[in-house]
């Protein structure tokens, strides 16, 4: 009988409306964060506030770079002038205090050309907000079949 309040008390709290907005209120931070992280992210003062301090970026050369030398990076080699970016896909996971963004982002140049990237960010609410502790992403090339397409 005891478990079976328990199990009862656990639903109630997780179908509450107050527990159902606070995964709605994370989801849209996170959501906000990603689409500031894109508009911005050659940008030194949103990548200081979007990035903690133990920020960690593996990329394709086999290295991993540090929160300071990511943004180190990326102020140096902004997006061209002539390039819009935006997300073809964009999920977000919520598993208490960590959020996943798992997406694909397109970026267009005003000859036509574009390309595609997938991407990872990993995410963990502290000190009242939400930053990212990790980011990953591929280019991606030709499309791949799968057993499900």
């Amino acid at each position: 009988m005891l478990v079976r309040l328990m199990i009862l008390f656990a639903l109630s709290v997780a179908m509450s409306p107050k527990f159902m907005s606070a995964q709605r209120d994370d989801r849209a931070a996170i959501e906000s964060i990603e689409r500031e992280w894109l508009a911005h992210e050659s940008d030194q003062a949103t990548l200081e506030q979007i990035l903690a301090p133990d920020f960690a970026h593996p990329v394709s050369a086999g290295v991993m770079l540090t929160k300071q030398q990511h943004i180190d990076w990326a102020v140096h080699h902004p997006k061209p002038g002539d390039s819009v970016s935006r997300f073809l896909t964009l999920k977000i996971r919520i598993y208490g205090n960590v959020a996943i963004a798992n997406g694909i982002v397109e970026q267009t140049r005003a000859g036509g050309d574009a390309s595609r990237t997938i991407f990872t960010d990993v995410f963990v609410y502290r000190d009242s907000k939400w930053q990212a502790v990790n980011a990953q992403e591929n280019a991606i090339g030709n499309p791949v079949k799968t057993p499900h397409s």
